[in-house]
């Protein structure tokens, strides 16, 4: 480097003119060659020798063996010296590596009694220096024959600290010394009881925090009973136990306002119009994706350290449910955070939009609501007459009913509608996996590459099954984890239900703009 900052090109062996930073050994000139070798005979400090005969064997100039060793013995002599373990050990382990490289095994075996001494000392000294003996025993545990004092020194180890983070680097050590399948579990066991005992003395999420990583471990180690336990441990978490706040919030509008808003559903000639308006007057539930997408991108702006910190999902089962990791997943659940937001909103107003349905235009019989979604090839009679029971169920008084019984039906007829599509998607997922239904998300997946509006894609996907942060209603309610629904929730899944049975239905007796409307959005 010269004297202004600026690093000085120089001629490679090849004759061309470089500016390495840092320079690459292998194209350091002869000539650059020659003063190291002439500053060997010219240094006595152990450091200097060191890294010069290092550097001359790394070159392979003149007797690179006695380079080698001659490298080794410097950095032995200069461990001695150093005050700082952490700078003793990397001094051990590089003329380690150099004895092993040109099979000088006396004097490798000389390095290894020196570290094995340096990590006893570390870990039986008061200061803790836990990274001093991990740098120290990993590179040991890759010997082929590697020192039987090791098993001794890891359980120490594991003993001396009570950080579990610190454990885990000693456990992780003795994974790699062990390679049969009863020892590794064992230690796996060990692993995860750690991280059980630590969460037993930890609070909030660094306690469900410990027990993901006791799940984790548990799961690499593919021992049931250890993923029994571990699942099981944290699954017993509950909000409380988290330390988790609830925020609400609440806004108001005028009676003018609210009134506008029911226009769509009030001013219909009938039922059937109200309908269908339901759906195509307010749009979906979680908006458009481009609004969506604007709000994301708004947020993302504003809140920089939000995206910067590590994000887990958890499911109502107390288990990760999602972990986003790639640019494209953390994007989703942006996206997946402000429809939801949007659904806060959005649920109350269509539950009452529903109702002033029934309030307008009367309750319809069960006969004329089997008989209006009969129509099309998406439903027979009896898939019709069941969407029209839940109906009745809603406006009878009974929401919670209405949602668990129209909520399975919205993954009936995204199903139906494929098989009208394409019945070979279909089929070709079923061979795939003989027993298995392909799940909803799968079936929105094929309807979205048959060019079903995205938005309508994505407000379905989040209020059903999303598992990037959405409502999730569909898989909550199959899975028992909603023991009570109200007529917001109902309200949603409605939306879906009637969406989905028009891309496959052109109701005889409705024939103005809101077919026309409903018949856009064919996929």
């Amino acid at each position: 480097m010269t004297t202004n900052g600026e690093y000085r090109s120089f001629p490679t062996s090849k004759g061309q003119t470089v500016t390495p930073f840092p320079p690459q050994v292998s194209d350091v000139s002869d000539f650059g060659a020659e003063i190291w070798t002439a500053l060997c005979a010219k240094t006595s400090s152990h450091f200097g020798k060191a890294r010069l005969h290092h550097l001359l064997f790394d070159r392979k100039v003149g007797q690179v063996r006695d380079h080698a060793i001659l490298a080794a013995q410097s950095y032995l002599k200069l461990a001695g010296t150093w005050e700082k373990e952490l700078d003793k050990g990397e001094c051990l382990n590089i003329a380690l590596r150099l004895a092993r490289a040109v099979g000088k095994h006396d004097l490798a075996e000389i390095a290894i009694a020196e570290m094995l001494t340096l990590a006893t000392n570390a870990i039986a000294g008061d200061a803790d220096m836990p990274g001093a003996a991990t740098q120290i025993l990993g590179p040991l545990i890759s010997e082929r024959v590697p020192p039987k004092a090791l098993h001794g020194l890891l359980d120490d180890a594991i003993t001396r600290y009570s950080s579990p983070f610190v454990k885990a680097q000693f456990f992780s050590l003795k994974l790699r010394l062990h390679k049969g399948e009863a020892a590794r579990s064992a230690i796996y066991s060990d692993l995860v009881q750690m991280w059980l005992d630590a969460a037993a003395t930890a609070t909030g999420l660094v306690r469900a925090g410990h027990l993901k990583t006791a799940l984790q471990h548990a799961q690499t180690s593919a021992v049931p009973h250890l993923i029994d336990r571990a699942a099981s441990s944290l699954q017993a978490l509950r909000n409380e136990d988290l330390g988790l706040k609830s925020f609400t919030a609440s806004s108001a509008v005028s009676r003018e306002e609210f009134e506008s808003y029911l226009k769509p559903v009030v001013d219909c000639p009938d039922w059937q119009h109200a309908l269908l308006h339901f759906v195509y007057s307010y749009g979906p539930a979680t908006g458009s994706v481009e609004n969506t997408r604007r709000s994301a991108a708004e947020y993302a702006k504003h809140s920089v350290i939000a995206d910067l910190a590590t994000m887990e999902l958890i499911g109502s089962d107390g288990l990760p449910r999602f972990s986003p990791q790639s640019d494209a997943e953390i994007e989703e659940v942006r996206l997946t955070r402000q429809e939801s937001i949007t659904l806060q909103h959005m649920a109350p107003l269509l539950a009452i939009a529903l109702h002033r349905i029934a309030e307008t235009h009367g309750v319809p019989t069960e006969e004329d609501l089997t008989s209006f979604f009969a129509q099309g090839e998406l439903t027979d009679a009896e898939l019709a007459s069941s969407i029209a029971r839940c109906f009745i169920r809603y406006w009878s008084g009974d929401p919670e009913g209405a949602t668990f019984t129209i909520a399975p039906k919205v993954e009936t007829l995204a199903r139906n509608l494929v098989l009208a599509l394409d019945a070979g998607v279909y089929k070709l997922q079923r061979n795939e996996k003989p027993g298995q239904y392909p799940g909803l998300g799968y079936l929105l997946g094929v309807l979205r590459t048959k060019d079903m509006d995205e938005s309508w894609y994505r407000s379905i996907l989040t209020i059903c099954g999303n598992p990037a942060g959405g409502w999730n209603l569909r898989n909550e309610i199959a899975h028992g984890f909603i023991p009570a629904a109200g007529s917001p929730a109902a309200a949603l899944l409605f939306q879906c239900v009637i969406y989905l049975w028009s891309l496959g239905a052109k109701p005889q007796n409705v024939d103005d703009a809101g077919v026309d409307e409903a018949e856009e959005g064919e996929a």
